[in-house]
Formats: structure tokens, C-alpha cells, sequence
């Protein structure tokens, strides 16, 4: 039984960082990564060295997907399940049963929570994945370029998660791979890259779904490379690695009129109007 639960950001194939989590139980401890875990990138023996140094750990990763990384339906090994740890279904491999990854998009409950799953983003290094190949977006072989063409939601995907949230559009916690428009961490953009030919589709349509529900605790997505507050209600994770109970104590506290941790790093943007 999991009674444990964590959140950290991207990873990108590296899990060094499991040795830092001693101080949890094995096989009650789960830890979400909000995309780009990079066990599905290779396509090759190097994943499958990954899979099994993580399986070998037997903590639980529920994986949110990121634009790095095929999807895991494409595999041919996936398998769906009811995982009752999440009140929803998931995809793993049998032969790497601690190793879940999340649908696309979906509802699920969480140690109690309700919480809203979306994957995908856009790769801003996509146009140079390609040409060190001389590949077209037509040509693209992924296990070479490490790019994926399907890396954001379509738009009948898109239209699908709408329609699942109207529904019920109270959650206690959002978990994406990139953010909404408006929490675009701006000073952390790459000054090389030519922001006009950044395709921000899933971020203005991110911008909709805000605007679509209501959200109690936290917003907390990765994708950026930073660990900080963004906004009142949202974070943005990488290499800090946090309980959930901790994240929704902090704003419900907050809510109550009580400070912030000292120690917390907030983006300069933190009390910008949304």
C-alpha cells in the first residue's frame, strides 16, 4: 500500500537521484514526475537498462508525459491496468510493475486527492533534432532524432479532456508537463532560440483548461528546468522532490493568511496579476 507521496520534475534518464529517498519505505512510496522521465526515449537497450535500475529501487514512479519521450501506448510491451493506487487507469509493462505512466490526459484520486493529469508539450530544440539528421518532420525517425512528432495533444485530444472536465471541474491538484500561457516561465527562455517558431499550441489551449476549472491546492508542472513558486497556487518543479501533503499543507496555510517558508525560491513574477 502506498502511503507515500512525491513530486519532482524532470529527469531526463538520470536516477541518481532515488538515493536521496532512503529515508521512505520501499513499496509504500511513489513519487509523480511531471514529464520527460526519459525511460521511453532510446527506444533501445539504454531504457531498458533505465527500467530496471528503477524497478530495482521498488519505489513506485507514476510517470506524467513529457515532450522527450515516445508515448508509452506506442509500445508495443504497455498494457493498461485499473490501478487502484489512483483511482484510474494506467499503462506499465509487466515486466517493470513500479514503472506507471499516466493516460494523456485524465482524472484520477491520489492519496485522496482529485487530482487532473495532462501530458505533452512542444520541444524547442525540435528544428535542430531534425537538420543534425537532415530529416523533414515527413522523414522523421524518432529513435535517431529524438524527437516525436506526436510530443503535443491533438486537437480531437484536446476537445476529449474538455469534454472529461466538464463534467466536474474541481480538482485539488492540476499535474502537467508544460503550463498555462499566462505562467510561462519568460525569464528562463533560452536566448538562442528564436521565440517566434516556438509552437505554444499546448499552452494557450493549457490557458483554456485554467480558465475552465478550479484548482484548491496546486498547479505544478516541469518542462522549465527550474524548482520555484511561480504564482500563488503554482509550481514549477525539476530537481526538488516534495511530498504532496507538504505542497497542499503550504496553501492551505497560505490561504489562512500564514507566510511562506522562508527558504522557498518564488519566480519574479510571483505577485504579477493573472
Amino acid at each position: 500500500m502506498i502511503t507515500k507521496w512525491l513530486v519532482r520534475g524532470d529527469c531526463h534518464g538520470r536516477f541518481d537521484w532515488l538515493n536521496e529517498l532512503q529515508q521512505y519505505r520501499q513499496e509504500e512510496t511513489a513519487i509523480i514526475i511531471l514529464g520527460d522521465t526519459g525511460l521511453n526515449f532510446f527506444l533501445n537497450n539504454t531504457d531498458k537498462k533505465n527500467k530496471e535500475l528503477v524497478e530495482s529501487w521498488r519505489y513506485y514512479l507514476y510517470c506524467v508525459r513529457g515532450n522527450h519521450e515516445a508515448r508509452p501506448q506506442r509500445l508495443y510491451s504497455m498494457e493498461y491496468i485499473f490501478d487502484k493506487n489512483v483511482g484510474g487507469w494506467v499503462m506499465y509493462e509487466p515486466e517493470y510493475p513500479h514503472i506507471r505512466y499516466f493516460k494523456d490526459y485524465g482524472i484520477y484520486t491520489i492519496n485522496g486527492y482529485r487530482c487532473l493529469v495532462i501530458g505533452g508539450a512542444y520541444s524547442v530544440d525540435k528544428w535542430y533534432r531534425l537538420a543534425r539528421w537532415n530529416f523533414t518532420e515527413g522523414t522523421n525517425v524518432a529513435t535517431k532524432s529524438g524527437w516525436f512528432n506526436d510530443e503535443q495533444l491533438s486537437e480531437l485530444e484536446m476537445k476529449n479532456c474538455e469534454t472529461l472536465i466538464n463534467d466536474d471541474n474541481e480538482f485539488d491538484f492540476v499535474f502537467t508537463h508544460t503550463c498555462p500561457m499566462r505562467f510561462q516561465p519568460t525569464d528562463l527562455f533560452l536566448g538562442f532560440i528564436d521565440q517566434s517558431k516556438v509552437d505554444t499550441t499546448m499552452e494557450t489551449w493549457l490557458d483554456k483548461i485554467y480558465d475552465m476549472i478550479k484548482v484548491k491546492y496546486a498547479w505544478c508542472f516541469g518542462h522549465y528546468h527550474a524548482d520555484r513558486l511561480e504564482r500563488p497556487h503554482v509550481e514549477q518543479y525539476f530537481n526538488d522532490i516534495e511530498e504532496l501533503d507538504l505542497i497542499a499543507r503550504r496553501w492551505k496555510e497560505y490561504d489562512m493568511g500564514m507566510e511562506l517558508d522562508w527558504y522557498l525560491v518564488t519566480s519574479p513574477f510571483f505577485f504579477s496579476d493573472i
